[in-house]
């Protein structure tokens, strides 16, 4: 080949090295730059000057540095290659250039190492894909996360029957999903204020039902991320109380049953915290599942109370009296404390009913149940059985406390009525079993209410408008006081 010839091949060479794809460099053993290629120097900025004569080493940056030289030489030196390696370069504007570099040593003619020549790959958009691939993984496993939190919230949270235990299950599961320092419940009560049921007083506060910074924080609407920072720049209360408290970040979630407000779920977090999107549906979603889960608890003790009260007097129903009655015989068994169940029939009610019609006596019914609760203890229990039978409970009583609460009872009762059926009259039969505390067999309610009945019909047997008692318990009974 000619001069000629052999320069042009050269300059093509020297040409395809200059402008390669990649970027090139040859070091010394020692990692000092000798040879760069014009693509490697456009890549990072640098003048050719600014490179060659200089440690490779010394433009990493410090995390890429400690890798090179305690891995990549160790490794180079010992295989005499290395492939893959990714490294952070800094570029001549201070800004970091993602790197992969695959590196060769070559001898010299006696076999020792001479030079290290390196072929240098911008990862810039390698890196990018890598950042949005694990991105999106991470959005995955955060979905599958909230995913799980929600099938476990809406089995725990179904289970509870009553708000306290709801409240209880819905702080925990919120504390864990979002590793909050605090997570505080406060639902509204009757009278409209909002009473803690779960959790840690939200920044120290028990009232949130005030004007202050705690009344503010519940009266806002919709979910409300605040962060104690931009709070001292509106010069709101809430941020001295967040100081105080050591918050920083607060999340409210306000539960509701469609238009209705049922009360606050509060996170607190001792460090600064931002919420994605997602993060915020989760919390409304446990909001949404727990209001759900309040409306049927009220829902069910509302049914529950109706069975509990009759519903044309307003006094206790056969359910509850059974329920108080069992109480009070078990109480009276340890305490040794009496107490009286009186089973009132009406005398004369019948005609009543029959001449005037049931609505009329409804209204008698009704006015009777007002009057036997205004004359007997504080603290008893009057209801109605059913029909005209209604009945008294004293717990905590003596024999002539009885008397006289059955006196006045028989005095209530012959009062005369009013409204259509003020022409009539009425008086009552009483049967009253006076149970003895400290008896030691258990004796069922319903045996009680028996007897009772029982007693009640020897009044009636004995003219109306009587009384009978039968003491359970005493061994030395007066006369005409039957022992069962």
């Amino acid at each position: 080949m000619s001069d000629g010839g052999e320069r042009a091949v050269e300059s093509l060479f020297e040409d395809l090295y200059e402008y390669a794809p990649c970027g090139h460099l040859s070091t010394t053993i020692d990692g000092i730059i000798i040879r760069v290629n014009k693509t490697l120097l456009k890549w990072t900025g640098y003048q050719h000057a600014e490179l060659v004569g200089h440690a490779f080493v010394s433009f990493l940056r410090p995390g890429s540095q400690l890798m090179f030289e305690t891995r990549y030489l160790s490794v180079l030196h010992l295989r005499g290659e290395v492939k893959e390696v990714a490294v952070s370069f800094r570029h001549a504007n201070g800004t970091a250039l993602p790197m992969m570099i695959n590196s060769t040593v070559t001898t010299a003619g006696n076999g020792e190492p001479a030079t290290i020549r390196t072929a240098v790959f911008d990862a810039s958009e390698r890196q990018m894909y890598e950042r949005e691939l694990l991105a999106a993984q991470r959005k995955a496993e955060a979905s599958e996360t909230r995913i799980r939190v929600l099938q476990n919230a809406s089995r725990v949270l179904s289970e509870a029957t009553t708000d306290s235990a709801l409240s209880n299950q819905l702080t925990k599961i919120t504390r864990e999903a979002f590793a909050a320092s605090n997570v505080s419940m406060y639902l509204l009560n009757a009278e409209g204020k909002l009473d803690l049921t779960a959790g840690n007083p939200a920044l120290g506060l028990l009232d949130l039902s005030g004007d202050g910074p705690a009344g503010e924080l519940a009266r806002m609407e919709g979910t409300r991320i605040l962060s104690r920072a931009d709070l001292v720049a509106e010069s709101s209360g809430l941020a001295e109380v967040m100081r105080s408290a050591q918050v920083e970040t607060l999340v409210s979630v306000p539960l509701s049953d469609e238009a209705s407000p049922l009360g606050v779920l509060i996170s607190t977090f001792t460090r600064s915290r931002s919420f994605e999107a997602d993060d915020i549906g989760l919390y409304e979603a446990l909001a949404r599942q727990s209001a759900q889960v309040l409306t049927r608890i009220h829902l069910h003790q509302q049914l529950e109370q109706l069975t509990l009260i009759d519903q044309l007097t307003g006094l206790a129903s056969r359910r509850l009296i059974h329920k108080r009655l069992s109480d009070a015989v078990t109480l009276s068994r340890l305490n040794r404390r009496s107490i009286a169940l009186l089973l009132i029939d009406l005398d004369g009610f019948k005609l009543i009913n029959d001449e005037l019609g049931h609505a009329t006596g409804d209204s008698v019914l009704s006015e009777i149940g007002s009057r036997l609760s205004s004359v007997v203890r504080h603290g008893d229990l009057v209801g109605r059985l059913g029909g005209d039978e209604f009945v008294v409970l004293c717990e905590d009583v003596k024999p002539e406390e009885v008397d006289r609460v059955v006196q006045r009872l028989h005095a209530v009762l012959r009062e005369p009525l009013t409204g259509r059926a003020s022409q009539k009259r009425v008086t009552g039969s009483i049967g009253t079993i006076l149970y003895l505390g400290g008896v030691p067999d258990h004796i069922p309610p319903d045996l009680l209410l028996e007897q009772a009945d029982e007693a009640m019909y020897r009044s009636k047997r004995a003219g109306k408008n009587q009384d009978t008692t039968v003491i359970v318990g005493d061994t030395s009974p007066a006369e005409g006081l039957p022992i069962l």
